[in-house]
């Protein structure tokens, strides 16, 4: 039987667009919800934070979690997992592991300071405190890099002299070789199947919802799901059509032998549009 991954792909479009709105305030777009693993339900959203609130330690892990600290009864976070854009940096995957948080879902590897698996394997580690816990990358891969590039080539309004980026092409840009260091073969093929082992071994291949079968981003969220998210439009501004229309052009699609389709016409992010959610208000 082969293994249909789209809900997983459906969550995370989700957290890619929460991303976007961080994005849109002026933030580093590498976002994150959590799923009740009984109910099936998004509980909570988190988007990094760290410009607004000069605070390095406000990642979008510590947002989407912190609003349980105070919950009575206190939530089970055994019964809680994470989907988020990039994978927790070291500090990141610290404070899951301390939790006690059931399972991480990733898009793509974080390759300066990963804390599952790519620098160090804090999920995993046997001679650590607490409870290991489980993490699986590489759920639309291409768009958690698409969407850092987008920041990337921002100019840092804040900054006491800003610079200009030089090098903003990153509609034609290809994207580095897919690697799955958080997790075994064995452990690949108990999530992804057997009929995606290839993946793993090729690196030169993107995951999709079905084997064998492409996908474009816009096929996964709709203006009325993104609305009936819980905290989105309160703490980062309403949506708009417009806005679904411009985070759905921002990505190229995966061709059904899970290649990217670099012939694909993409678009960049417009930082002229940038506003923040206070603005609204």
């Amino acid at each position: 039987m082969l293994t249909d991954l789209t809900s997983h792909f459906q969550y995370m479009a989700i957290s890619l667009f929460v991303g976007y709105k961080a994005l849109l305030n002026n933030e580093t777009p590498v976002s994150c919800i959590v799923v009740d693993s009984k109910s099936d339900k998004i509980i909570s959203i988190g988007y990094n934070y760290t410009n607004h609130s000069l605070n390095g330690t406000q990642h979008a892990e510590f947002i989407a979690l912190q609003r349980f600290t105070k919950q009575k009864p206190s939530i089970n976070y055994n019964d809680l997992i994470l989907y988020v854009t990039v994978e927790p940096c070291i500090m990141c995957a610290s404070y899951l592991r301390q939790l006690g948080i059931k399972k991480v879902i990733f898009g793509c590897g974080n390759d300066r300071f990963g804390g599952n698996g790519t620098i160090l394997p804090i999920h995993s580690d046997i001679t650590l405190p607490n409870a290991t816990y489980s993490s699986i990358g590489g759920i639309c891969r291409t768009e958690g890099i698409q969407l850092l590039r987008n920041f990337y080539i921002q100019q840092n309004e804040s900054a006491p002299n800003p610079k200009i980026k030089k090098n903003t092409d990153i509609e034609s840009k290809e994207y580095p070789e897919n690697q799955f260091c958080s997790i075994s073969k064995d452990e690949f093929i108990e999530f992804y199947g057997n009929e995606r082992v290839h993946i793993y071994d090729g690196k030169i291949f993107e995951i999709t919802p079905l084997q064998n079968k492409g996908y474009d981003i816009k096929e996964l969220i709709s203006l009325d799901m993104m609305q009936k998210v819980p905290f989105l439009e309160d703490e980062l501004g309403q949506i708009t059509d417009e806005q679904i229309i411009e985070f759905h052009n921002l990505f190229f699609n995966i061709n059904d032998d899970g290649t990217v389709n670099y012939k694909k016409p993409i678009g960049k992010y417009n930082s002229k549009k940038r506003h923040f959610a206070n603005d609204e208000e």
